[in-house]
């Protein structure tokens, strides 16, 4: 017997709601304070995995690597089911030794899109965790990335590397935005803010279904609607895997739904 698309909806909408009360399970694997370290208050750092898992190893080398940092404590939500033991057999035999103290890893109950990262973000801010840092797993970031972000961290704004202005309802009637120059959409991926905002629960059930993979979108206008700053985050970072990423797929969606957004 099938299950039929209204079922299954409704299955998916229970497991949101549970999740909105932060009721989800991890794995945890702790390391060894690094000296100097030690003392200083940790950082959180999200990121989803979705489809690279060969590059996972290298983003834990690039966090740990980090400069100048507090204790980081990694909070993962692998949204790809098949890879978990990997993703998982990755954690439990990388060494550290540098800034990260511990990582969590939660295996979704299904595919929840990039915007799942935001249920640990909303379960740290119960526990007055601040600031966020959010990552993608497609990137290669700079030593002194978390740093940099630290220092331009404010509360009630989002500083991002992913950042653009844009002139006309068309969301890619954009160029980049500078550092230190208005900014009209942001993308969390290489970007600090607090997580008070996610305290909100209309941030998780007033998404559309239609638009639930649009994510930066979505907290790009609910950040504004809700008095945040949105600025340039000072840093570079590099790309990989291009053919990996869901966006290409999903252009004329971003334009429906800006336009949707925009108009409210």
């Amino acid at each position: 017997m099938t299950i039929s698309s209204r079922a299954k909806s409704w299955v998916k909408a229970g497991i949101r709601r549970r999740l909105l009360d932060g009721r989800f399970r991890s794995t945890e694997k702790r390391f060894e304070p690094v000296a100097g370290r030690a003392d200083a208050a940790p950082v959180a750092v999200l990121m989803c995995l979705w489809n690279r898992p060969d590059h996972f190893r290298t983003m834990l080398e690039l966090i740990d690597a980090q400069a100048d940092s507090p204790p980081i404590d990694l909070y993962l939500w692998n949204n790809n089911r098949r890879a978990h033991r990997h993703y998982r057999d990755t954690v439990r035999d990388f060494a550290g030794g540098g800034a990260i103290r511990s990582v969590h890893l939660v295996r979704t109950p299904y595919n929840l899109g990039s915007i799942a990262r935001f249920y640990w973000a909303r379960l740290l801010a119960r526990q007055k965790q601040q600031p966020i840092i959010v990552i993608d797993d497609d990137e290669i970031i700079e030593p002194g990335f978390v740093r940099t972000a630290l220092d331009a961290y404010r509360p009630k704004s989002a500083h991002a590397f992913w950042a653009f202005t844009i002139a006309s309802d068309d969301y890619f009637d954009r160029v980049p935005a500078v550092v230190g120059g208005p900014v009209d959409h942001v993308g969390p991926g290489g970007m600090v803010c607090d997580s008070d905002l996610f305290l909100d629960d209309t941030f998780f059930t007033a998404l559309p279904d239609r638009y639930w993979l649009l994510d930066d979108l979505w907290f790009t206008w609910f950040a504004k609607s809700h008095g945040y700053t949105l600025a340039k985050l000072p840093v570079e970072i590099e790309f990989v895997l291009h053919d990996t990423n869901q966006h290409w797929s999903l252009g004329d969606l971003k334009r429906e739904f800006y336009r949707e957004l925009s108009a409210r």
